[in-house]
């Protein structure tokens, strides 16, 4: 049974690995049965929940919606279109420059953050 747990936690990563739309958890399931029609709902809720506590998977929360996850780790901002509803990644090196001027100005230590921006994304924005 180990086994198996590992095999389809292994899948659950890839296939968020592979996403990059930043789906809920319900858009992940869905993804997963696609390729391995056995799969549970729980199973799948308790593997993102064991890859976001393992820092494999980060999850974005976002007031009033339902929680979005994102296999990319490297720093960067996001988005949430009020229009669409998506979450969009938007990379700047400030990111990592602004992070490391608080850790000098406060004298703290910064494991993790994430920065989500409220607004219209460039396509609803033309409409």
């Amino acid at each position: 049974m180990n086994r198996r747990n590992t095999r389809q936690k292994e899948l659950i990563f890839k296939t968020l690995l592979e996403d990059k739309t930043h789906p809920t958890i319900q858009e992940i399931y869905q993804n997963v049965l696609k390729q391995d029609d056995k799969i549970g709902q729980a199973t799948v809720y308790r593997n993102v929940g064991k890859l976001v506590e393992e820092g494999k998977v980060k999850r974005i929360s976002i007031a009033d919606e339902v929680d979005r996850y994102d296999a990319d780790l490297c720093c960067h901002y996001h988005l949430f279109c009020e229009k669409c509803r998506n979450v969009f990644d938007l990379y700047d090196s400030s990111y990592q420059r602004f992070l490391e001027k608080l850790q000098r100005k406060y004298h703290i230590q910064i494991f993790d953050s994430t920065f989500v921006f409220i607004g219209l994304c460039n396509h609803c924005l033309k409409k």
